[in-house]
């Protein structure tokens, strides 16, 4: 579980709580990331944080999805991979991200098995959502908004 508070972003109606169920967020401009962030200057694909456990505690992590990786926690520059803290701001671009809270999810859900039971009893269902993202990712890579 992932809940993190939008302090600023170039899209006013996204700032604010938002508490993610899963272990893993991924972060950009796509309709497929977890977080979209409406900014042109992002890549689709521009971050993730991920929930980690050791032997001692939890641990959130955050990592760069991009060739020329740089982000800011808490005013610093920082590329690659970082462990995060609860309280530590993340800015890149306009948008600013804080982590209010997270922990470990109890059991990890894998979703293609969900979703290969559901293509062998709906194949018809599967070839739709199929053609559903072949379409939206064309759209999106044309420029267009979906």
């Amino acid at each position: 579980m992932i809940h993190i508070e939008i302090l600023s972003s170039s899209d006013p109606l996204a700032i604010g709580l938002y508490e993610f169920e899963y272990d893993h967020l991924l972060i950009g401009r796509s309709k497929k990331n977890d977080l979209i962030f409406l900014d042109r200057e992002l890549p689709l694909n521009y971050m993730t944080l991920e929930v980690g456990a050791d032997h001692k505690a939890p641990y959130l992590v955050v990592r760069s999805l991009t060739r020329a990786p740089f982000f800011f926690i808490n005013g610093k520059k920082i590329s690659g991979v970082l462990k995060v803290r609860i309280g530590d701001v993340i800015a890149f671009g306009e948008n600013k991200i804080k982590i209010i809270s997270f922990q470990k999810t109890r059991e990890e859900s894998d979703l293609s098995e969900a979703f290969s039971a559901f293509a062998k009893n709906a194949p018809e269902l599967k070839f739709a959502l199929e053609f559903i993202e072949e379409v939206l990712v064309e759209s999106e890579e044309k420029g267009h908004h979906v």
